[in-house]
């Protein structure tokens, strides 16, 4: 190993121990220390998996994982195998709007459907007024909501994962399949979906991991029983009431724990399960199939759904942005530009602040990214 890659190795180690593992170590010592005592000890830890309500909270947060990940999969698969397989026009346009969710902040998707699908929202208030319900209905309020409005976030995760897996197939391992008689349906089950594994996992691991780091979205759908929704209200809300200050550095602890687990846990079975061809079949775009006119009319409707869906978040914000006044009414009546004089004119540093640390975080990311890409894939440099 040259001294330049030795340099940027220990560059590198230096910055996650500063970001990464300093961090982790405040907070596992702030964790250990006992109220009224000035002492240390693991108390906070054996009254946290022996409360009641934190063990409530944990296990409702592996759940909600649990609950997002089954849902983003049975929707991302036939939308990956759709956007990747099927020749279609318009298919880079459904792509570039499915995928919207990741360039938008998770809480702009619940304000949005909140307001649409709210007790008194567009949807309830429009099925009102058509007589067709007397009393609104519970479409977002709940946990059932709060696993729709992140499943629909983190859904391009396994979309791009699942996509980016079945592009990287072999084309001859699913034309052996068809050689011995399988099927579309059993070919896909038994051979293409196998083959897509590892991909899949690296973006399963992302999801399953993101109730986690979620504290947003559960308090402004009234669900606070989650893992990090108690962590901030017990950090951010009780400085006077220390004991139980630390109880929420030590939720904050176990979170990252399993979330450092699971995600090495991951990595090491997606680099187990790595499969390699003999043959040189794959191309660019994979194996591309023109589908029946049928099929391409029910893909054509599946992608209008998911892309509708997301194109609510910034048409919802947008007439809100908008609007004077939006109450028991289905749509704005009023129109105002007001709310844009508020924020560019009277609160001008909640955008600045906004562009600097997006800035930053972006010159960090390139400046730490590039090195650490290269050492990772190029050098063979221990650990």
């Amino acid at each position: 190993m040259s001294r330049g890659n030795n340099f940027l190795s220990a560059l590198l180690w230096s910055v996650i121990a500063l970001l990464v593992i300093y961090p982790l170590s405040i907070l596992i010592v702030e964790s250990l220390k006992i109220s009224g005592t000035g002492g240390s000890g693991i108390q906070n830890y054996l009254e946290f998996f022996q409360d009641t309500y934190y063990l409530k909270t944990f296990w409702n947060t592996i759940v909600l994982s649990t609950m997002v990940l089954i849902a983003t999969t049975i929707f991302g698969i036939p939308l990956a195998y759709i956007l990747a397989r099927y020749r279609q026009r318009g298919k880079t346009i459904f792509t570039a709007l499915i995928l919207m969710p990741i360039v938008l902040p998770a809480y702009a998707g619940v304000f949005a459907f909140v307001i649409f699908f709210g007790k008194f929202g567009t949807m309830n208030l429009l099925l009102m007024d058509a007589g067709l319900i007397e009393k609104p209905l519970n479409f977002i309020y709940g946990f059932h909501g709060l696993v729709f409005i992140e499943a629909l976030h983190m859904l391009p995760f396994i979309v791009l994962s699942l996509s980016a897996g079945l592009t990287s197939i072999d084309p001859s391992f699913e034309e052996a399949a068809e050689v011995e008689g399988a099927s579309g349906f059993r070919r896909f089950i038994t051979v293409t979906l196998p083959l897509c594994t590892p991909s899949y996992l690296a973006g399963a691991v992302m999801v399953f991991l993101w109730p986690f780091t979620d504290w947003l979205t559960p308090m402004i759908l009234g669900q606070v029983d989650f893992l990090p929704s108690v962590a901030y209200i017990n950090i951010a809300y009780h400085f006077t009431d220390v004991h139980r200050k630390y109880m929420g550095i030590v939720a904050v602890v176990v979170s990252s724990l399993v979330c450092i687990t699971l995600f090495l846990f991951a990595r090491w079975w997606v680099e187990k399960r790595k499969y390699t061809g003999l043959s040189k079949g794959t191309t660019a775009e994979g194996r591309v199939i023109e589908p029946s006119s049928f099929i391409k009319t029910g893909s054509y409707l599946y992608m209008f759904f998911i892309a509708a869906l997301v194109l609510l978040i910034p048409i919802v914000l947008g007439l809100s942005a908008f609007s004077r006044r939006w109450v028991f009414e289905p749509f704005p009546t009023y129109w105002t530009l007001d709310n844009f004089r508020v924020i560019l004119l009277e609160s001008p540093g909640l955008i600045k602040n906004s562009f600097f640390f997006s800035g930053i975080a972006l010159i960090l990311g390139v400046i730490f990214g590039l090195p650490a890409a290269y050492i990772i894939v190029r050098t063979r440099v221990p650990g």
